[in-house]
């Protein structure tokens, strides 16, 4: 692999790369160009080797179907060069600080830098693509767990990740303000995907990735692989295989738990899937306190890392979602006539002022079934008050209550002029939420400037 060169002790052994550029292998023909990038963090360089071996099987075989160009890069280089084999990060989680105000913050911290770096990369990069272009962010976990996708819920980046025999999640870009992958697509047009491949030293996260990004190729069109699986050696195989029963499982994150203090620690027994019910069983310990789920679910990416941070995530949990309801989510995006009518027909819905696509939501209006409805029109939350934690008979009483009262401030706001007199300013209260950026634009073209 170009510029990596492993010669330290196995206790401190570490990444020693002095260019953030990987390689990056290209056709005579125009087409798509896909970028994967590697080692976000410190101890995770599964991606960095996978990338490589990418190349050098390109290399050797040179595909004559090959169209496009595949870009390698690396993420946190600080990270990956530190003495420290289990450092994730060394000033703060370079994958929260990609929005625009942490990027124009002028921070001078280790990942402040190395964020603008990157991106100023994978900025060059897009702006020489002879076609439209991907990215692929690889990672791995600290506790074993079958590889996973996670990606902004547009319909392009549906049709994208439909090509990989893995679960998809959906979400986490509300819980994690600041992810690459985010910031890619909403502010640079450009499908992107998050792959976690599995335990971070386990030899077989290697060969996930590996498959990951030849399947990238041919999802993104750069490479045509055979219209079904064929062989051992196919990358669909491959991680159809590692995902074993949930490949093309879809899920939605409704529960983050942050650290609070380094002393976190998981209970025995919760591992990756785990069926949990509302407030039990007890998922973790952070500072003396047992932590469990406020909602019923599956657990999802335990930390099990050495070294624990206030504010890293302590744990997840999610839910399936089902084929019909991602089917009619599709058939609603594609009606104009669905946004149009939205903010004039659905109760305590109103237009935001100054900011084209948002949304404003009158919590005590739109009482019911908030989050479930603006995610089945694709609409992603900018801003959204926690909801309440509540047992089944619970809701429904508050649902019943909350109907009846946003039913009498409906009519009695009619006298008053309606919506637009009752509500004419935005509140703190206030929800706020907008279209996903590729269902409102198709991902950007050659020469198109960024977002």
């Amino acid at each position: 692999m170009p510029d990596a060169v492993l010669d330290t002790p196995p206790a401190a052994k570490a990444w020693c790369l002095t260019d953030r550029a990987l390689g990056s292998y290209e056709s005579e023909r125009p087409g798509p160009t896909l970028i994967a990038i590697g080692g976000m963090h410190g101890n995770e360089p599964a991606g960095i080797e996978a990338i490589g071996r990418v190349f050098d099987r390109l290399r050797a075989e040179r595909p004559p179907a090959f169209a496009g160009r595949l870009v390698g890069v690396a993420g946190n280089l600080s990270a990956l060069n530190h003495p420290d084999r289990t450092v994730r990060y060394v000033d703060a989680d370079i994958n929260r600080l990609f929005t625009p105000a942490e990027l124009r913050s002028g921070r001078d911290t280790v990942e402040h830098r190395e964020a603008r770096a990157l991106l100023g990369v994978i900025e060059d990069e897009i702006a020489r693509a002879r076609g439209p272009v991907f990215l692929l962010d690889l990672h791995t976990v600290s506790s074993a767990s079958p590889p996973f996708a996670s990606l902004s819920d547009s319909l392009p980046a549906r049709a994208f990740a439909r090509h990989f025999p893995i679960p998809i999640f959906l979400g986490f870009e509300e819980h994690l303000p600041g992810l690459l992958s985010d910031y890619v697509t909403t502010s640079l047009g450009c499908v992107s995907m998050i792959v976690e491949a599995g335990q971070h030293d386990a030899p077989e996260s290697v060969d996930v990735h590996v498959a990951t990004i030849m399947t990238g190729l041919h999802a993104a069109g750069v490479l045509t692989l055979p219209e079904s699986p064929e062989g051992e050696r196919d990358p669909r195989r491959v991680l159809a295989q590692a995902a074993g029963g949930r490949a093309r499982c879809v899920y939605d994150v409704r529960h983050r738990e942050p650290i609070v203090s380094p002393a976190f620690t998981m209970e025995p027994g919760m591992h990756a899937y785990r069926h949990l019910g509302r407030h039990r069983p007890v998922i973790a310990r952070d500072g003396g306190v047992e932590l469990v789920s406020p909602v019923p679910g599956r657990l999802f990416m335990p930390n099990r890392q050495p070294v624990k941070r206030p504010g890293d995530d302590g744990f997840f949990v999610v839910v399936e979602v089902g084929r019909a309801w991602l089917r009619l989510s599709a058939w609603l995006r594609r009606r104009p006539w669905v946004h149009t009518m939205l903010p004039r027909v659905l109760p305590g819905v109103r237009r935001r002022p100054g900011h084209e696509g948002h949304l404003l939501v009158a919590p005590e209006i739109a009482a019911v079934l908030r989050r479930p409805v603006f995610h089945l029109l694709g609409y992603r939350l900018v801003r959204a008050s926690p909801v309440p934690d509540l047992s089944r008979p619970e809701r429904l009483v508050r649902a019943g209550v909350a109907g009846a009262g946003a039913v009498w401030r409906m009519v009695a706001g009619i006298f008053r002029g309606g919506e637009r007199a009752a509500l004419p300013d935005e509140r703190p209260e206030d929800w706020v939420v907008t279209r996903r950026a590729l269902d409102v634009r198709p991902p950007r073209t050659p020469g198109e400037p960024a977002r």
